[in-house]
């Protein structure tokens, strides 16, 4: 028979222990590079969304930070994709270093063709209806769950205007993604034959929202695209 001491040293173990290996302190140093010109991205924002911490890379595109091993991160920056990357599945160690490669928004005639899997328009629906959701590290925290002065710290803070910053780069970086996979598709039908290194200038021209692509038709975004198609390849001369 169990004595009560080993009895409750036996339940603080089965308590206790997985809570210690989810919270497992680390260190993450890397180096963010250019994912074309493979040299080093400096004044990038590496955020820890979940504790709400912004670190910058140094002027050699490196960086150091402590965290949680299960925590997400993302690099930020102007001008190139969101990158989102965690160590929560490699092995424990105290320090890891990563080399992370940063994709420009814009494309360049010297970029490598990359063959794409073909989608349907079923696929391309599917992920339009799925645009606007967030991950979690970067949904809005339950207001009224804080005080009054965390819910004002939330709003007003810096940290809370790099996360909302990141929400807004995150959200419009699936919207270019999927404009981008409707030109291929319409490309491929030969509705149109956009220069994929127009892609970002078109999507840039058409200015619409996330929401256009959210709530529309088929049929509608088919349209828009193809009378905004004739007069951005006019203006830019490659539709004679």
């Amino acid at each position: 028979m169990k004595t009560p001491c080993l009895v409750l040293v036996y339940f603080f173990l089965v308590i206790l222990f997985p809570l210690v290996c989810n919270s497992q302190q680390v260190t993450i140093s890397g180096v963010v590079l250019d994912a074309n010109t493979k040299r080093p991205v400096s004044g990038v924002s590496v955020i820890v969304a979940v504790q709400n911490i912004s670190y910058m890379a140094d002027g050699q595109g490196r960086f150091s930070l402590s965290c949680n091993k299960n925590d997400t991160m993302f690099l930020f920056f102007p001008g190139y994709r969101t990158v989102r990357f965690s160590v929560s599945d490699s092995t424990y160690k105290s320090n890891y270093f990563l080399t992370l490669f940063f994709s420009p928004l814009t494309a360049t005639t010297s970029q490598a063709v990359i063959v794409r899997p073909k989608k349907n328009l079923e696929q391309l629906e599917k992920e339009r209806k799925e645009l606007g959701s967030l991950p979690r590290e970067l949904q809005q925290p339950q207001v009224s769950l804080m005080s009054p002065i965390s819910a004002l710290y939330e709003l007003v803070s810096e940290r809370a205007k790099e996360r909302a910053k990141l929400r807004k780069q995150y959200l419009d970086d699936e919207r270019r993604r999927v404009y981008k996979e409707l030109f291929i598709y319409f490309n491929e039908k030969q509705m149109i034959d956009l220069p994929e290194e127009y892609f970002e200038q078109f999507i840039d021209y058409m200015g619409l929202p996330i929401d256009f692509l959210q709530e529309s038709s088929d049929y509608e975004i088919t349209k828009t695209i193809l009378d905004n198609y004739k007069r951005f390849g006019l203006d830019r001369g490659f539709i004679k």
